[in-house]
């Protein structure tokens, strides 16, 4: 029986260039979106260890994150979303440099923080519209990532000292801010979707479930990189000083990190 799944799944790779050209023919499953080397946006398809990279479908991206079914990305001067297919939705000037992004539990619905204009932007109902943070502590060369808990809520990951702070306050005018301190939380972390969350210790990775149980995955890792979200179950970590990129499987159970090719031969 294994001999046949494998045998698929060859085949399925082996179409994928009619695949990304436009020509009909089975195809390996989408992973989601990745940065690749160049800095391009591109669809990464395959299983856990054999990815391939389809076209680009946006260039000099500086930050960028994808919930499965929908996907932010910025530039230097711009924010914008896309769908699953790559297509673009709709994007607004914003001031330059990175931001953090976050998604409902639903994956519809999301939030971008610029950090250089310590701005909250929210993507819902099919348009971009800014939003007012009500924390007057707020420092946006502390913040590390972003959550979106609920429909009502964000929550900012920050770093006061040698703790992560997560600082929870209502999208609205109505409710009260809240914080706690993350125990044994180390960045580089990224808040998914599902409420778990993934960081960096030394030598290696961990997935942290909303119950507080944790998963250790042991990997040789860049001396400095992000993570980003590539769909609920993946996040890619990028060498921020080289072009190495790897995807990290976070699903209970399959958990695992591999390296993603950072472009494909021309």
């Amino acid at each position: 029986m294994k001999s046949v799944i494998a045998r698929t799944w060859i085949a399925a790779f082996l179409l994928l260039p009619a695949f990304v050209s436009g020509q009909p023919a089975i195809a390996p499953p989408q992973l989601g979106f990745v940065e690749d080397g160049a800095r391009a946006l591109r669809p990464v398809y395959g299983l856990a260890g054999n990815f391939i990279l389809g076209p680009s479908v946006a260039a000099k991206i500086v930050s960028q994150a994808f919930s499965g079914s929908l996907g932010l990305l910025k530039t230097n001067s711009s924010l914008a979303a896309f769908d699953s297919q790559g297509k673009l939705l709709a994007s607004m000037d914003v001031a330059p440099g990175p931001a953090f992004f976050a998604f409902s539990p639903s994956g519809t619905t999301a939030l971008a923080y610029i950090t250089s204009s310590n701005s909250l932007v929210e993507w819902r109902g099919g348009a971009f519209a800014p939003l007012l943070i009500h924390y007057e502590e707020r420092s946006a060369d502390a913040v590390l990532a972003l959550a979106f808990p609920n429909p009502f809520e964000v929550s900012l990951l920050i770093q006061r000292r040698d703790t992560i702070w997560e600082l929870s306050f209502p999208l609205g005018s109505v409710g009260t801010a809240s914080q706690k301190a993350l125990i044994g939380v180390h960045a580089p972390v990224l808040a998914l979707s599902s409420g778990d969350l993934v960081y960096s210790p030394a030598g290696g990775i961990v997935v942290r479930r909303t119950d507080a149980s944790e998963v250790r995955i042991s990997a040789s890792l860049p001396a400095s990189f992000s993570l980003r979200q590539m769909n609920q179950d993946w996040v890619q970590l990028t060498d921020l000083n080289g072009r190495a990129r790897f995807a990290i499987h976070a699903k209970t159970g399959r958990e695992g990190i591999y390296q993603l090719p950072s472009s494909n031969p021309e």
